[in-house]
């Protein structure tokens, strides 16, 4: 059996012949299982067309906007108009990006290979789906805990994209753990943004669980990445769990945190969690995940393609 980003592949290199998916004939140009792949088996002219062109639009999430331009080209995907065979768009993408068309035939086949890596990894339609609401994913994290001020804070910097056709809000949260030297005394934490947004709601989902509303600067639309900050304070006198673990509800594409200590409390035991069930927090390190800091006091580690509900950071003792 066939994995999707080989139909796709296939199906790429159909469409992108003669006048692509503008072709009068695009109903000869979709395989049964290209078909299948998108719903439109008993679909056929622009109904047909319409659908394909969602379908490659989707595909394209993500992508640099560059190579968003060569793939709507290549494909012959409106408003381009670039010419009526696949070599005439070449020579026009060669002409507006300053380089030859065998560079344009390169740049092409790199779209497409990203368009089909996202089919591969079942990521159209691209999930944008968790807790927080629909629309977005997020493509790169990163975050700088310091310990060494007089109360915790995380200083996170993340990196999203919009699956949604519009989008001006999202809602982030995270989890407070208790720590038992605080006693019965609640938890709580104190967001401040620091670029790239305005804070709109904060919320409660849990007696550890805080959310924040944050209201984009403008509406994205399908496809468009947005980078905003966010400064996570821990109140004074509340002591703080010895972790910073990120638990993704959403797709992730990368995940990158630093952990600052104070120069006379820099921990005996330091380690990290690389996809491991939440509670793997309770138990002792796991041989070959230690982590020794830097001159500075500083240890990181960074994790790709994360998966949902697994656990990724740094714990000390």
């Amino acid at each position: 059996m066939r994995t999707v980003g080989e139909i796709v592949k296939e199906g790429l290199v159909a469409l992108r012949k003669a006048r692509g998916v503008q072709s009068k004939d695009l109903e000869t140009r979709i395989t049964p299982e290209f078909a299948e792949l998108i719903g439109t088996t008993m679909d056929t002219g622009t109904a047909l067309r319409a659908k394909v062109v969602a379908y490659l639009d989707e595909l394209m999430t993500g992508l640099p906007e560059p190579l968003v331009r060569v793939a709507r080209s290549a494909l012959n995907i409106p408003p381009a108009a670039d010419g009526n065979t696949l070599n005439q768009r070449l020579t026009a993408l060669a002409a507006e990006f300053f380089f030859d068309t065998r560079t344009a035939r390169r740049r092409m086949d790199e779209a497409f290979e990203r368009m089909v890596s996202n089919a591969d990894r079942g990521q159209v339609p691209p999930p944008g789906a968790g807790h927080g609401g629909t629309g977005w994913y997020v493509d790169a994290f990163e975050a700088v805990l310091r310990l060494d001020l007089a109360s915790p804070e995380a200083v996170e910097r993340r990196t999203i994209v919009a699956t949604a056709e519009s989008l001006d809000k999202i809602v982030t949260s995270m989890d407070v753990p208790k720590n038992p030297s605080n006693g019965t005394a609640p938890v709580g934490v104190a967001p401040e943004m620091m670029f790239g947004g305005l804070i709109a709601a904060t919320g409660q989902g849990s007696s550890t669980n805080f959310s924040t509303e944050i209201t984009l600067p403008r509406a994205l639309h399908r496809g468009e990445r947005h980078t905003y900050g966010l400064i996570q304070r821990i109140p004074p006198g509340q002591r703080m769990e010895t972790r910073y673990v990120y638990v993704p509800y959403r797709q992730c594409r990368f995940f990158k945190v630093v952990v600052r200590f104070h120069p006379d409390r820099v921990p005996s035991e330091i380690w990290r969690h690389d996809g491991v069930p939440h509670s793997a927090v309770h138990d002792d390190p796991v041989p070959g995940t230690e982590l020794v800091p830097d001159r500075a006091n500083e240890v990181s580690a960074q994790f790709r393609e994360l998966i949902n509900g697994c656990a990724y950071g740094i714990q000390w003792r």
